[in-house]
């Protein structure tokens, strides 16, 4: 399976996708016109790669900013590897958000709160 990079701009984040570690990097802006058209290289990654994961998972967002249908699909990316959780891989999600950011902090929170699968919350400063 390849590695799947996407490198960042400011409206689309930087992606970094790799079934050989087991390492999903999410960072930056997400301002997609068209969100669906934008993630499906991801949510097709995320679908082969959900067929044989490596033992551990880890899922890295440090998002800057992201609109409500990016939402909806990072939504729908972590349902997926929510299907491999302690089944054929031990996933955990690290939220990275600016300290001085609530509003990142309680999107992590809320996503946490919908997804069972191990969250970190992790603040840095901003």
């Amino acid at each position: 399976m390849d590695i799947l990079k996407i490198k960042g701009t400011s409206h689309y984040p930087e992606i970094s996708l790799n079934a050989e570690t087991g390492k999903i990097e999410f960072s930056g802006n997400s301002l997609p016109e068209n969100a669906k058209d934008f993630y499906e290289p991801i949510n097709s990654w995320v679908s082969s790669y959900i067929e044989a994961p490596c033992e551990e998972t880890v899922v890295e967002f440090r998002m800057t900013y992201y609109n409500t249908p990016s939402s909806k699909t990072i939504f729908v990316i972590l349902k997926k590897l929510e299907l491999i959780h302690g089944k054929t891989s031990n996933v955990k999600i690290l939220w990275y958000y600016p300290d001085d950011d609530i509003d990142m902090k309680y999107a992590g929170k809320d996503y946490s709160e919908s997804i069972e699968i191990p969250f970190e919350l992790i603040p840095y400063q901003g």
